[in-house]
């Protein structure tokens, strides 16, 4: 499954869970108030209503952000695997009741509704510990495979390499039977010694993550080819800067070592004695690919699996050596996909790694595709409780409208009009902070007062559709007399208001951060 399709299919598991959210929770306070007291709905029912009202928002937020775009899906099969267990539960129970005479009422039903919706938060939480358990165990694969790869490096690498320069000093200086000195051992010292300094190169890059900052391919790639070229002065390496002049990557510092391995891989294990070699790139809108081919023999399979899916060896194959590898370890540290296939002429071996833009042309940052940061999601929820709080503080003083909000649950209290009315102001301001995050929208966070045009766009638009129209239509299904559409100045000043307070203060917290 590609990163984009899975990242859809978070978003959609993330709306999944706040629709089962808001269903039940709507069921369960209508349930609640047919034939029960104000004073006995905020004892008995509001917590219930406040939990329901978390796990639609937990949902919106679960689409819009970058862990919930990862694991979104799962977190909506466990909370619909919770709902579904617990309504069997619920119905065998309300069946053997009525088959023993007991008969349901609005009680029953409210009680019944309340489980359901504990099932479902039950089963959101589990999928939120199975999907951090997941990340968990993935985190230790490869510190495990990075520490059996560190012990092959210095049992083989290091090693072998000592014994062969003890080995060749000790003929330093020794004369044969005819007085001539023995062949110059120097030489082999020398390999010796540059693969040792290649494993303590390769052990230093493998022990010691960097973070993720913008690398210039043109400079990476030509210190790499340069390096390499002094190393094998046969090999026949081609590449051309142009394709990725003024080009910058999202990668560690080690993407250096990456493109190096791939070099050597590719001039190593070729049994020409001119072997050659292409780097040919690919530049998209936001992502860069680039490609090291060879003329060699082809890579065997269990070298593509490496590559592929990073599953290391069991055992130690001496002709293969130890870049594979490297190569994909490194490549997943710095985000990059690796992708296998022919090499030069259809012969040999190509191996691509696709890299993140640190920007795209239009200097725009492609990385806010991915979904909100926790210090996104986090300053979006001040920012809507603030501006929900005042907003209702002028639809209460103005009009008294906030119990109104309440009816949309089937209860039109206070407390449930402030509830539901900041839970609303919650949902749309992390979509408006979702929308402000993306690239389009990059010059509008980077300006106060472009921001607050935007805000007060937002909250017009909200005022007349969701207010306006939504509102009334959904009074009308429960049975409250309301025109469409219901548009009053108080209404639409009220929510300008909120959206230029989101905005202005989601633009002064993230400067802040």
């Amino acid at each position: 499954m590609s990163g984009r399709r899975a990242r859809r299919e978070g978003a959609w598991g993330g709306l999944a869970v706040a629709v089962v959210g808001f269903s039940l929770t709507r069921s369960a306070t209508a349930a609640s108030t047919t034939n029960g007291s104000t004073l006995a709905f905020l004892l008995g029912e509001a917590p219930f209503l406040i939990v329901g009202l978390g796990l639609s928002l937990f949902g919106v937020v679960l689409a819009v952000n970058e862990w919930g775009r990862t694991h979104g899906w799962t977190v909506a099969r466990w909370c619909l695997l919770g709902t579904v267990a617990t309504g069997v539960a619920v119905a065998a129970s309300v069946v053997g009741s009525e088959l023993a005479g007991v008969r349901t009422n609005a009680t029953t039903t409210a009680l019944g509704l309340d489980l359901l919706l504990a099932g479902a938060v039950g089963g959101a939480l589990t999928g939120v510990q199975v999907s951090r358990r997941h990340d968990q165990q993935r985190d230790l694969a490869e510190r495990t495979t990075r520490l059996t790869l560190l012990n092959r490096i210095l049992r083989h690498e290091v090693l072998n390499g000592v014994n062969v320069v003890r080995g060749y000093a000790s003929l330093v200086g020794v004369e044969t039977d005819g007085g001539e000195h023995a062949s110059d051992p120097r030489g082999v010292i020398e390999r010796s010694a540059d693969r040792i300094g290649d494993a303590v190169d390769e052990v230093t890059a493998l022990t010691h993550p960097d973070p993720l900052a913008p690398v210039s391919v043109a400079a990476v790639v030509e210190s790499s080819v340069a390096a390499v070229s002094e190393r094998h002065p046969d090999a026949e390496i081609r590449y051309q800067r142009a394709m990725v002049d003024d080009v910058d990557i999202c990668a560690t510092t080690h993407v250096a070592d990456l493109f190096e391995h791939l070099l050597r891989n590719a001039v190593e294990h070729n049994p020409k004695s001119n072997p050659a070699v292409a780097v040919t790139a690919e530049v998209g809108w936001r992502r860069v690919s680039i490609t090291v081919a060879d003329d060699g023999p082809g890579m065997p399979d269990a070298q593509r699996r490496v590559l592929r899916d990073g599953s290391l060896p069991e055992y130690d194959d001496p002709t293969a050596g130890f870049g594979v590898t490297v190569v994909r370890l490194l490549a997943e540290e710095s985000g990059a996909r690796v992708d296998v296939g022919p090499g030069i002429d259809g012969d040999g071996t190509g191996v691509t790694l696709t890299f993140r833009r640190h920007q795209t042309p239009d200097g725009h940052d492609p990385t806010a595709v991915g979904g909100l940061s926790t210090g996104w999601v986090r300053d979006a929820a001040v920012a809507s409780v603030v501006a929900g709080g005042v907003m209702g503080l002028l639809l209460d003083y103005a009009a008294g409208s906030l119990p109104v909000i309440g009816s949309l649950y089937g209860v039109a209290s206070p407390f449930v009009g402030w509830t539901t009315h900041l839970f609303h102001s919650l949902v749309f301001g992390v979509a408006f902070a979702a929308a402000l995050a993306t690239p389009r929208f990059a010059r509008y966070r980077r300006r106060l007062h472009l921001a607050s045009l935007a805000g007060a766009g937002y909250g017009a638009g909200l005022s007349l559709v969701a207010a306006g129209v939504v509102m009334p239509l959904w009074l009308r299904a429960l049975g409250v007399p309301a025109p469409v559409p219901n548009l009053s100045s108080v209404g639409f000043v009220g929510h300008l208001v909120w959206g230029v307070t989101l905005a202005g203060l989601l633009v002064a917290l993230r400067r802040r951060g």
